[in-house]
């Protein structure tokens, strides 16, 4: 094998176990706060502990996992008040996408693909489960596509991705779920319209009350067992 070929291989591993220890974290699989000890890691995804401190670093980078000197890294802990905050900026970022949305909606075959989304939104119903969760990250994907501006989506995702793990806990309940459904509806019908004003408005409406379920939510869980590993 080339230096070339093993620098390859190697960042293949890196940017596997990255990805999979952030999924974990995202499911829960990680308390907050938990301490994330090198060598246990190493050995849940079958790696040695060089690609997993490389991970490690790069979530870190993101945010999602904190470094504390003499301690390590774990998973970083939200309190109510950067809960708040987190969903205050995506009220701002994600409310603008809505609006970006409505107004482009006429534009090639968005409405069909927009009404495709709504259909597999009502499919799964008012339920908490993780294929549940991302047919609503499909939803959000496909207006930021609508809205046509990659720096919305790309900063959606990096506010979003923290509450991820807390959003679809079934911690949350059904009566949520029920609510969330139809305050899709709301913004679906208005950008459907054209109506950027209420398209926008029905966003940040929807993630206001969702700020509200996950403090909620964050209370709740604190001491609770995190979700039970499996090894990768």
């Amino acid at each position: 094998m080339t230096e070339r070929s093993k620098t390859t291989a190697s960042e293949t591993i890196v940017e596997h176990v990255t990805q999979a220890l952030r999924e974990a974290v995202r499911k829960g699989e990680f308390a907050q706060g938990e301490r994330l000890v090198v060598a246990d890691i190493a050995q849940m995804f079958g790696v040695s502990v060089g690609p997993v401190r490389e991970a490690i670093r790069k979530l870190v980078g993101e945010g999602i996992l904190e470094f504390t000197p003499h301690r390590g890294a774990s998973v970083r802990a939200y309190s109510e008040r950067d809960v708040r905050e987190l969903f205050q900026l995506r009220e701002a970022i994600e409310g603008y996408a809505a609006k970006l949305a409505a107004e482009n909606i006429h534009r090639a075959d968005y409405a069909e693909r927009l009404r495709q989304c709504q259909k597999r939104l009502h499919g799964i119903g008012p339920v908490i489960t993780q294929s549940a969760a991302d047919v609503r990250q499909a939803f959000h994907d496909l207006l930021y596509e609508i809205g046509g501006n990659a720096a919305i989506k790309e900063a959606a995702i990096r506010v979003t991705f923290p509450a991820n793990r807390l959003v679809f806990s079934e911690l949350m309940g059904r009566p949520r779920a029920e609510a969330s459904l139809k305050e899709h509806d709301d913004m679906i019908e208005a950008i459907l319209a054209g109506d950027a004003l209420r398209a926008e408005r029905s966003m940040r409406a929807h993630l206001r009350n969702a700020a509200v379920a996950v403090c909620a939510v964050l209370e709740e869980s604190r001491g609770k067992t995190p979700a039970k590993r499996k090894k990768v």
